[in-house]
Protein backbone atom coordinates (compact mmCIF):
# COMPACT_ATOMS: atom_id res chain seq x y z
CA UNK A 1 0.00 0.00 0.00
CA UNK A 2 1.13 3.55 -0.68
CA UNK A 3 2.60 5.80 1.96
CA UNK A 4 0.26 8.61 2.93
CA UNK A 5 -0.27 11.58 5.25
CA UNK A 6 2.62 13.71 3.89
CA UNK A 7 0.05 16.40 3.06
CA UNK A 8 -1.29 16.26 6.61
CA UNK A 9 2.20 17.15 7.79
CA UNK A 10 2.30 19.98 5.25
CA UNK A 11 -0.92 21.31 6.76
CA UNK A 12 0.37 21.26 10.34
CA UNK A 13 -0.40 24.94 10.85
CA UNK A 14 -3.77 25.04 9.18
CA UNK A 15 -5.86 23.27 11.83
CA UNK A 16 -4.75 25.32 14.85
CA UNK A 17 -4.30 28.57 12.93
CA UNK A 18 -7.79 29.98 13.12
CA UNK A 19 -8.21 29.01 16.74
CA UNK A 20 -4.87 30.65 17.49
CA UNK A 21 -5.65 33.97 15.85
CA UNK A 22 -6.61 35.69 19.07
CA UNK A 23 -3.51 37.05 20.75
CA UNK A 24 -3.25 39.65 18.01
CA UNK A 25 -1.19 42.78 18.28
CA UNK A 26 -2.91 43.58 21.58
CA UNK A 27 -0.89 41.09 23.65
CA UNK A 28 2.61 39.66 23.80
CA UNK A 29 2.09 35.94 24.31
CA UNK A 30 1.65 32.96 22.08
CA UNK A 31 3.60 30.67 19.84
CA UNK A 32 3.19 29.75 16.18
CA UNK A 33 0.81 26.75 16.24
CA UNK A 34 -0.31 26.39 19.87
CA UNK A 35 -3.87 27.60 20.47
CA UNK A 36 -4.34 30.39 23.00
CA UNK A 37 -6.90 30.27 25.79
CA UNK A 38 -7.63 33.97 25.28
CA UNK A 39 -10.61 35.29 23.32
CA UNK A 40 -11.15 38.55 21.46
CA UNK A 41 -13.08 41.32 23.19
CA UNK A 42 -16.67 41.74 22.06
CA UNK A 43 -16.92 43.47 18.68
CA UNK A 44 -13.21 43.11 17.88
CA UNK A 45 -11.86 41.62 14.63
CA UNK A 46 -8.58 39.84 13.98
CA UNK A 47 -7.40 39.12 10.42
CA UNK A 48 -4.38 36.96 9.65
CA UNK A 49 -2.37 36.03 6.57
CA UNK A 50 0.07 33.18 7.07
CA UNK A 51 2.52 31.40 4.80
CA UNK A 52 3.95 27.98 5.70
CA UNK A 53 6.90 26.50 3.82
CA UNK A 54 7.85 22.85 4.37
CA UNK A 55 11.00 21.17 3.07
CA UNK A 56 11.04 17.37 2.83
CA UNK A 57 13.60 14.61 2.60
CA UNK A 58 15.25 14.55 -0.85
CA UNK A 59 14.11 11.40 -2.67
CA UNK A 60 14.59 10.84 -6.40
CA UNK A 61 12.06 9.16 -8.64
CA UNK A 62 14.28 6.07 -8.78
CA UNK A 63 14.55 6.14 -4.98
CA UNK A 64 10.76 6.33 -4.64
CA UNK A 65 10.40 3.35 -6.97
CA UNK A 66 12.88 1.32 -4.89
CA UNK A 67 10.91 2.11 -1.74
CA UNK A 68 7.68 1.17 -3.50
CA UNK A 69 9.09 -2.30 -4.19
CA UNK A 70 9.61 -2.70 -0.45
CA UNK A 71 6.35 -1.13 0.78
CA UNK A 72 4.00 -1.83 -2.12
CA UNK A 73 3.76 1.88 -2.87
CA UNK A 74 5.48 5.11 -1.93
CA UNK A 75 4.76 8.84 -2.23
CA UNK A 76 7.23 11.70 -1.76
CA UNK A 77 7.34 15.44 -2.27
CA UNK A 78 10.18 17.95 -2.41
CA UNK A 79 8.58 21.03 -0.83
CA UNK A 80 5.23 22.64 -0.16
CA UNK A 81 3.75 26.11 0.27
CA UNK A 82 0.54 26.84 2.14
CA UNK A 83 -0.91 30.36 2.28
CA UNK A 84 -3.83 30.73 4.69
CA UNK A 85 -6.19 33.61 5.32
CA UNK A 86 -8.16 33.73 8.56
CA UNK A 87 -10.68 35.98 10.29
CA UNK A 88 -11.83 35.99 13.93
CA UNK A 89 -14.59 37.99 15.62
CA UNK A 90 -15.50 38.47 19.27
CA UNK A 91 -19.22 37.71 19.62
CA UNK A 92 -18.90 38.35 23.36
CA UNK A 93 -15.87 38.79 25.62
CA UNK A 94 -15.87 35.02 26.12
CA UNK A 95 -17.10 33.70 22.76
CA UNK A 96 -15.10 33.96 19.55
CA UNK A 97 -15.90 32.73 16.03
CA UNK A 98 -13.19 31.92 13.48
CA UNK A 99 -12.95 30.99 9.81
CA UNK A 100 -9.99 30.18 7.54
CA UNK A 101 -9.14 28.82 4.12
CA UNK A 102 -5.84 28.25 2.36
CA UNK A 103 -4.16 27.75 -1.00
CA UNK A 104 -1.77 24.82 -1.24
CA UNK A 105 1.11 24.40 -3.74
CA UNK A 106 3.33 21.31 -3.73
CA UNK A 107 6.46 20.82 -5.82
CA UNK A 108 8.06 17.56 -6.90
CA UNK A 109 5.37 15.06 -5.88
CA UNK A 110 6.19 11.46 -6.87
CA UNK A 111 3.76 8.55 -6.70
CA UNK A 112 5.19 5.05 -7.15
CA UNK A 113 3.20 1.80 -7.11
CA UNK A 114 4.56 -1.75 -7.18
CA UNK A 115 2.82 -4.67 -8.87
CA UNK A 116 4.87 -7.79 -8.31
CA UNK A 117 8.37 -6.95 -9.52
CA UNK A 118 7.22 -4.02 -11.67
CA UNK A 119 6.92 -0.40 -10.53
CA UNK A 120 4.92 2.38 -12.16
CA UNK A 121 5.45 5.99 -11.10
CA UNK A 122 3.93 9.36 -11.87
CA UNK A 123 4.71 12.97 -10.99
CA UNK A 124 2.71 16.12 -10.27
CA UNK A 125 2.85 19.57 -8.70
CA UNK A 126 -0.48 19.53 -6.84
CA UNK A 127 -2.11 22.84 -6.01
CA UNK A 128 -5.49 24.30 -5.16
CA UNK A 129 -7.77 25.59 -2.42
CA UNK A 130 -7.87 23.73 0.89
CA UNK A 131 -11.00 22.85 2.85
CA UNK A 132 -12.85 25.68 4.62
CA UNK A 133 -12.63 25.65 8.40
CA UNK A 134 -14.99 27.16 10.98
CA UNK A 135 -14.71 26.99 14.76
CA UNK A 136 -15.93 28.54 17.98
CA UNK A 137 -13.89 29.21 21.09
CA UNK A 138 -15.67 29.65 24.44
CA UNK A 139 -13.74 30.88 27.47
CA UNK A 140 -14.67 29.11 30.68
CA UNK A 141 -12.14 30.75 33.00
CA UNK A 142 -10.34 34.11 33.05
CA UNK A 143 -8.42 36.34 35.42
CA UNK A 144 -5.60 35.45 37.80
CA UNK A 145 -5.84 31.65 37.30
CA UNK A 146 -5.40 32.19 33.56
CA UNK A 147 -7.63 31.78 30.53
CA UNK A 148 -9.19 28.37 29.88
CA UNK A 149 -11.22 27.81 26.73
CA UNK A 150 -12.88 24.99 24.84
CA UNK A 151 -12.80 24.83 21.04
CA UNK A 152 -15.19 23.14 18.62
CA UNK A 153 -15.34 23.31 14.86
CA UNK A 154 -16.13 21.84 11.48
CA UNK A 155 -14.07 21.50 8.28
CA UNK A 156 -16.16 21.63 5.11
CA UNK A 157 -15.00 19.77 1.97
CA UNK A 158 -14.58 22.84 -0.25
CA UNK A 159 -11.01 22.19 -1.37
CA UNK A 160 -9.77 20.83 -4.67
CA UNK A 161 -9.80 17.03 -4.74
CA UNK A 162 -9.23 16.14 -8.41
CA UNK A 163 -5.46 16.61 -8.86
CA UNK A 164 -4.02 13.95 -11.18
CA UNK A 165 -0.52 12.67 -11.99
CA UNK A 166 1.04 13.01 -15.41
CA UNK A 167 -0.04 9.40 -16.09
CA UNK A 168 -3.70 10.32 -15.52
CA UNK A 169 -4.12 8.67 -12.10
CA UNK A 170 -6.06 10.80 -9.61
CA UNK A 171 -4.32 11.27 -6.27
CA UNK A 172 -5.98 9.76 -3.21
CA UNK A 173 -7.78 12.16 -0.83
CA UNK A 174 -4.91 12.33 1.69
CA UNK A 175 -2.65 13.67 -1.08
CA UNK A 176 -5.10 16.30 -2.39
CA UNK A 177 -5.35 19.96 -1.30
CA UNK A 178 -8.91 19.11 -0.15
CA UNK A 179 -10.01 15.79 1.35
CA UNK A 180 -13.52 15.68 -0.13
CA UNK A 181 -14.93 14.78 3.31
CA UNK A 182 -16.32 16.57 6.35
CA UNK A 183 -14.26 16.70 9.54
CA UNK A 184 -14.98 17.84 13.10
CA UNK A 185 -12.70 19.38 15.72
CA UNK A 186 -12.80 19.69 19.49
CA UNK A 187 -10.16 20.74 21.97
CA UNK A 188 -9.04 22.80 24.93
CA UNK A 189 -6.60 25.71 25.35
CA UNK A 190 -5.05 27.47 28.34
CA UNK A 191 -3.03 30.71 28.64
CA UNK A 192 -1.71 32.84 31.46
CA UNK A 193 0.96 35.36 32.45
CA UNK A 194 3.71 33.82 34.57
CA UNK A 195 5.29 37.26 35.10
CA UNK A 196 4.69 40.69 33.58
CA UNK A 197 6.97 39.66 30.69
CA UNK A 198 6.43 35.89 30.41
CA UNK A 199 3.35 34.05 29.12
CA UNK A 200 2.58 30.36 28.65
CA UNK A 201 0.09 28.70 26.30
CA UNK A 202 -0.92 25.04 26.10
CA UNK A 203 -3.49 23.32 23.92
CA UNK A 204 -4.82 20.08 22.51
CA UNK A 205 -7.00 19.75 19.40
CA UNK A 206 -8.48 16.55 17.94
CA UNK A 207 -9.68 16.35 14.34
CA UNK A 208 -12.18 13.59 13.58
CA UNK A 209 -12.33 12.65 9.88
CA UNK A 210 -15.27 11.09 8.06
CA UNK A 211 -15.38 8.71 5.11
CA UNK A 212 -15.94 9.78 1.50
CA UNK A 213 -16.00 7.49 -1.56
CA UNK A 214 -14.79 4.52 0.58
CA UNK A 215 -11.72 6.47 1.75
CA UNK A 216 -11.11 7.93 5.19
CA UNK A 217 -8.13 10.15 5.94
CA UNK A 218 -6.66 9.37 9.37
CA UNK A 219 -7.73 11.37 12.42
CA UNK A 220 -5.32 13.91 13.86
CA UNK A 221 -4.24 15.15 17.31
CA UNK A 222 -2.33 18.44 17.78
CA UNK A 223 -0.63 19.14 21.14
CA UNK A 224 1.36 22.25 21.92
CA UNK A 225 3.11 24.24 24.65
CA UNK A 226 4.60 27.71 24.05
CA UNK A 227 6.46 30.09 26.36
CA UNK A 228 6.94 33.71 25.27
CA UNK A 229 9.10 36.52 26.70
CA UNK A 230 8.51 40.20 25.92
CA UNK A 231 11.83 41.98 25.38
CA UNK A 232 10.28 45.46 25.37
CA UNK A 233 9.75 46.89 28.86
CA UNK A 234 6.23 48.20 28.34
CA UNK A 235 3.43 46.44 26.46
CA UNK A 236 2.39 49.87 25.15
CA UNK A 237 5.82 50.68 23.72
CA UNK A 238 6.25 50.25 19.95
CA UNK A 239 7.75 48.50 18.21
CA UNK A 240 7.12 45.77 20.78
CA UNK A 241 9.26 42.63 20.45
CA UNK A 242 8.69 39.17 21.95
CA UNK A 243 10.55 35.90 21.50
CA UNK A 244 9.10 32.45 22.12
CA UNK A 245 9.91 28.78 22.24
CA UNK A 246 7.36 26.13 21.35
CA UNK A 247 7.00 22.35 21.36
CA UNK A 248 4.31 20.76 19.19
CA UNK A 249 3.43 17.08 18.86
CA UNK A 250 1.29 15.86 15.96
CA UNK A 251 -0.29 12.40 15.82
CA UNK A 252 -1.82 11.19 12.57
CA UNK A 253 -4.03 8.13 12.41
CA UNK A 254 -3.75 5.59 9.60
CA UNK A 255 -5.66 6.18 6.38
CA UNK A 256 -8.31 3.63 5.45
CA UNK A 257 -9.40 2.62 1.93
CA UNK A 258 -12.23 0.15 1.30
CA UNK A 259 -12.10 -0.92 4.95
CA UNK A 260 -8.34 -1.65 4.95
CA UNK A 261 -5.85 0.33 7.03
CA UNK A 262 -2.75 1.69 5.31
CA UNK A 263 0.23 0.55 7.40
CA UNK A 264 2.45 3.11 5.65
CA UNK A 265 0.51 6.10 6.98
CA UNK A 266 0.19 7.94 10.28
CA UNK A 267 2.52 8.24 13.25
CA UNK A 268 4.00 10.88 15.56
CA UNK A 269 6.09 13.98 14.79
CA UNK A 270 7.43 16.38 17.43
CA UNK A 271 8.61 19.87 16.44
CA UNK A 272 10.74 22.46 18.26
CA UNK A 273 9.98 26.03 17.20
CA UNK A 274 11.84 29.22 18.17
CA UNK A 275 10.23 32.43 16.99
CA UNK A 276 9.96 36.21 17.18
CA UNK A 277 6.88 38.44 17.14
CA UNK A 278 7.05 42.18 16.44
CA UNK A 279 4.08 44.40 17.26
CA UNK A 280 4.49 47.35 14.93
CA UNK A 281 1.65 49.25 16.63
CA UNK A 282 -1.58 48.49 18.51
CA UNK A 283 -3.14 46.95 15.41
CA UNK A 284 -0.39 45.27 13.40
CA UNK A 285 1.96 42.39 14.27
CA UNK A 286 4.37 40.14 12.37
CA UNK A 287 5.63 36.70 13.43
CA UNK A 288 8.41 34.51 12.01
CA UNK A 289 8.96 30.96 13.29
CA UNK A 290 11.09 28.10 11.91
CA UNK A 291 10.19 24.56 13.07
CA UNK A 292 12.51 21.58 13.30
CA UNK A 293 11.34 17.97 13.71
CA UNK A 294 13.17 16.28 16.59
CA UNK A 295 11.12 13.06 16.63
CA UNK A 296 9.55 11.39 13.58
CA UNK A 297 8.02 8.06 14.52
CA UNK A 298 6.20 7.36 11.26
CA UNK A 299 4.50 4.09 10.41
CA UNK A 300 6.05 2.04 7.62
CA UNK A 301 7.76 3.80 4.69
CA UNK A 302 7.07 7.55 4.59
CA UNK A 303 8.89 10.69 3.51
CA UNK A 304 10.30 12.72 6.44
CA UNK A 305 10.20 16.47 7.06
CA UNK A 306 13.47 18.42 7.15
CA UNK A 307 12.18 21.77 8.43
CA UNK A 308 9.31 24.23 8.27
CA UNK A 309 9.13 28.03 8.20
CA UNK A 310 6.04 30.09 9.05
CA UNK A 311 5.46 33.83 8.63
CA UNK A 312 2.25 35.48 9.86
CA UNK A 313 0.87 39.00 9.45
CA UNK A 314 -1.96 39.93 11.85
CA UNK A 315 -4.28 42.93 11.87
CA UNK A 316 -6.58 43.63 14.83
CA UNK A 317 -9.34 46.24 14.71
Amino acid sequence: MKTRNWLALCLLALCPLTAHANHGPGTSGGGSATISGETLAQGKWDFSLRHDYTNFQDISRAGAERRALKAGGFDSISESHLTTGGASYGLTDDLQINASIGYYKGNGFIDAEADGGDVESGIADPEGLTDLQFNLKYRLLSGQPGNLSVVGGVIAPTGRDDVALDNGEVLEPSSQPGTGAWAYQFGVAYSRYLTSHVTIDASGLYTLRTEHDSFEVGDRLDLGVAVAYRLTDSVKQFPNVSVFGEVNAVWLGKDEADGAKNDNSGGWTVYLTPGVRVRVNENLAFTVAPSFPVIQELNGEQVETRFKLAATLELSI
